[in-house]
Parts: C-alpha cells; sequence; structure tokens
C-alpha cells in the first residue's frame, strides 16, 4: 500500500507507518532546527489540517505577533500522535493527513509516543534558548513523561539538564487561559532577556 499522499485515519497503528516512521528518523537524524529563533513553543495537534488553519492556531499566532511581537523569533513544533513532532515549516506535507483521534491511542502507543518524544526532543530544546510547552492535558502528560525520561537517560548532559530544569516552561492552552498564557510567556522572556 502507498501511503504518500492518502489521509489515514486510525489509532496505534499510524505510528508504525512508513510515513510517519521515515518522518521520526527524519526527525533524529537530519533535521537541523532553526537556532536564529531562541523561543521553541511546542503545541498540540488539531482536528484541523494543517495545523496552523486552526481557529486555535489562528488566536496563538495572532497573541504572539500583536501582544508579544515575538512570532517572527518562535519556532512552533507540534506535537503529533502519530508524526511525533512536526516542525512549523512541514505542517503542510503528508505527516498532517491524518486523523487519530486522542481516545484511540492505548497503552502501546502512549509508550511509543513517549520513547519518541524522548529521542527527538533533546536536540531540539538545545537549540533554542526557551521552550514554552502550551498543551492540555492529553499531551502535557506526554510530553513531561518524556523529559522525566530524557533526565534519567542524560544524568551527565548538565547543559542538557539544566536547561531542562530552568528553561523550559509549561503555559496553559490559550482556550483555558489567555491572559495568564500570556502573561506567562511575556513575563520569562523579560526575566531572561530574549529579545537582546
Amino acid at each position: 500500500m502507498n501511503d504518500d499522499s492518502e489521509f489515514l485515519i486510525g489509532g496505534d497503528e499510524l505510528f508504525f507507518v512508513s510515513r510517519f516512521e521515515d518522518h521520526f528518523k527524519f526527525m533524529v537524524n537530519d533535521y537541523i532546527p532553526n537556532t536564529a529563533k531562541p523561543i521553541a513553543i511546542f503545541m498540540s495537534c488539531s482536528k484541523h489540517k494543517p495545523f496552523y488553519k486552526s481557529p486555535y492556531r489562528r488566536v496563538f499566532y495572532a497573541m504572539l505577533n500583536k501582544n508579544l511581537q515575538i512570532r517572527d523569533i518562535s519556532q512552533i513544533y507540534t506535537i503529533s500522535e502519530p508524526a511525533i513532532i512536526v516542525p512549523e515549516e512541514l505542517d503542510d506535507t503528508n505527516v498532517s493527513k491524518y486523523d487519530f483521534p486522542p481516545d484511540q491511542m492505548k497503552e502501546k502507543g502512549r509508550k511509543v509516543f513517549i520513547e519518541r518524544l524522548t529521542e527527538v526532543l533533546p536536540k531540539l530544546i538545545l537549540a533554542h534558548k526557551v521552550s514554552f510547552y502550551v498543551l492540555p492535558k492529553h499531551h502535557r502528560g506526554i510530553f513531561e513523561k518524556a523529559l522525566e525520561k530524557i533526565v534519567e537517560k542524560h544524568p551527565r548532559n548538565k547543559t542538557l539538564i539544566e536547561k531542562i530544569a530552568v528553561n523550559v516552561k509549561y503555559l496553559p492552552p490559550l482556550t483555558y487561559n489567555i491572559p495568564k498564557a500570556k502573561e506567562g510567556i511575556k513575563q520569562y522572556l523579560e526575566n531572561y532577556k530574549i529579545h537582546e
């Protein structure tokens, strides 16, 4: 079966479709993060594809652009089952052509998701000065478990461990509290002089 352009619908089995396995390998081995953008923002995938067209993203991007004026220095990454992480520049490719409702993910899929995220995240966290993860409960739990596993897996990498402890911050999704998310980003950036 050629799955390259087909819109796929499913659950845990999608993690093992060649398109998503190839994307994961690309992210681990060949993807080069844009270090010119000091801010990484990890967001949840959405039912709307490509992700940037979702109403939620439009509100979020407007906040980054108009209220905080940091859109041009922010790299957006989408946390996605089954693609694991999709950088914004790959948002409109075949790795966003799927429907995988979160309630379809079972224990096996969750384990694969965490393991693969654990492999990809260190490179991305180290590439940016600060990382915000603006994720709902489902993806937040997976993301934080991956962070724990990274710390366990790399106990001697002091730069990575310190960066996770100090420069990786959770913020509530905008649908929960827009002012709180905005103020959280603003305060952190002022404290760490990201604009300089």
